[in-house]
């Protein structure tokens, strides 16, 4: 973690003036905590991508790494267990370094947020993007289906099946699930 200078901080002397002085600590401090510096590592940012895989750890404990991924340790050990809590925000999607599969980014050029498939291959979560594709209970995501016309011909017709199937389309078409006609 990143230490704030101590000049930075004003001297809590007095009573009167306790009250301002403490709230404009907080915001120094605030400013200081926002600042969404890497996480430091023998006096230096991290240039790890992805939570730490060296040291002992401890349960609850912080972490940022050299993209501005957040971690949180879920269970303490070497190196601990840890879960990511905020994307990284990048202009481009990654395509060197070594990338943790799982690792979530934020595209600020796309508005998309993408998770790390491995081999540099990036599924979209999360965005409005044409290619954004949507999986469920635990199925990979695909893209948006094409367009399933309603039912027609046939030798025997039943009208009620006829409009519930139509109803089930319209619905899927509402949701974006399926491209509309």
């Amino acid at each position: 973690m990143s230490t704030i200078e101590p000049s930075r901080l004003k001297e809590v002397l007095n009573a009167e003036t306790f009250r301002q002085l403490t709230a404009d600590n907080f915001v120094i401090l605030a400013e200081e905590i926002a600042k969404r510096v890497a996480s430091y590592q023998n006096g230096s940012p991290t240039t790890v991508i992805g939570p730490p895989t060296s040291g002992d750890r401890v349960l609850n404990e912080f972490w940022r790494d050299a993209l501005g991924g957040e971690w949180v340790c879920t269970a303490g050990g070497t190196p601990g267990t840890w879960q990511q809590i905020r994307p990284a925000a990048v202009a481009a999607d990654p395509s060197a370094e070594t990338i943790p599969t799982g690792y979530m980014i934020w595209n600020v050029s796309d508005g998309a947020v993408k998770r790390h498939a491995g081999s540099y291959s990036w599924e979209i979560t999360v965005g409005a993007d044409a290619a954004a594709k949507v999986g469920f209970h635990g199925v990979t995501p695909v893209a948006q289906a094409a367009h399933i016309p309603n039912p027609s011909g046939g030798s025997a017709v039943d009208a009620e099946a006829r409009a519930a199937i139509e109803a089930i389309l319209a619905v899927l078409e509402g949701k974006g699930l399926v491209a509309g006609s």
